[in-house]
Order: structure tokens, then C-alpha cells, then sequence
């Protein structure tokens, strides 16, 4: 499946929805709309992983850099809906501690009943 992202304002968060495989070949795609989301002073970015099927370390790589960005910048970064195969890679790579991970996109707007919260560690 052909990767497809949006990216919208909502409340106070830019939430930015991957829909189908993150990889090398898509690696450009998915850079150009995070460094897009910076606009902000304090970016409080939100990534929708619903319908996202597989992220590669390219894909891991720029998450990771928006999430440190984001906390360089005073903002947050968080992910929402992790279908099975993106949880099981995220708990593989131990990244499922590195982002307060929320099990829907109300819970993660709310911010309320986390999964993972790595912002208790930044404390």
C-alpha cells in the first residue's frame, strides 16, 4: 500500500496520520510533513498510527528525531493506535518507553489512560 499522511490542527496538537507502510522509499514523504509541523514555537505533535502497517528503522529513525525535536523545542510527542505488527516493532525496539503512547486519538487529545509514558521520565 502506497504511503499516504495527513496532517491536521486539533485542540492544541498537530496530529499527523500515517496510513499504510513506512520504509526507505517513503522516508522524504514522511520528513517533509514533520519538518511542516514545526511551525509552532512549542510543537505538540500527536502521530495517528491507525492505519500505518509497518514502520523500518528509517521510519523509527525520523519518529525518534521528531520526539527530540519537539522536547528540544519545549513541546511534546506522542503516538496513538498502534496496530499489532507497529507495537510488536515498537516494543522490539524498546521505543514503546520513548513516547507516551495512547490506545486511541480521544485518550491521547484528552491526554488520559497512556500506555507508556515516557514524559514521566523526562520529569
Amino acid at each position: 500500500m502506497p504511503l499516504e499522511i495527513s496532517r491536521d490542527r486539533c485542540r492544541d496538537f498537530t496530529v499527523i496520520t500515517i496510513i499504510g507502510e513506512v520504509d526507505k522509499t517513503e522516508e522524504a514523504l514522511l520528513s517533509e510533513q514533520i519538518d511542516e509541523a514545526f511551525t509552532a514555537d512549542r510543537p505538540r505533535l500527536l502521530f495517528d498510527l491507525s492505519f500505518m502497517d509497518f514502520i523500518d528503522s528509517s521510519g523509527l529513525r525520523l519518529l525518534v528525531q521528531a520526539s527530540s525535536r519537539a522536547h528540544r523545542c519545549g513541546g511534546t510527542c506522542a503516538l496513538c493506535c498502534l496496530n499489532p505488527v507497529p507495537r510488536r516493532i515498537m516494543r522490539l525496539t524498546g521505543l514503546d518507553a520513548a513516547f507516551d503512547v495512547y490506545p486511541t486519538l480521544g485518550d491521547a487529545l484528552a491526554q488520559r489512560r497512556a500506555e507508556s509514558l515516557a514524559s514521566v521520565k523526562l520529569v
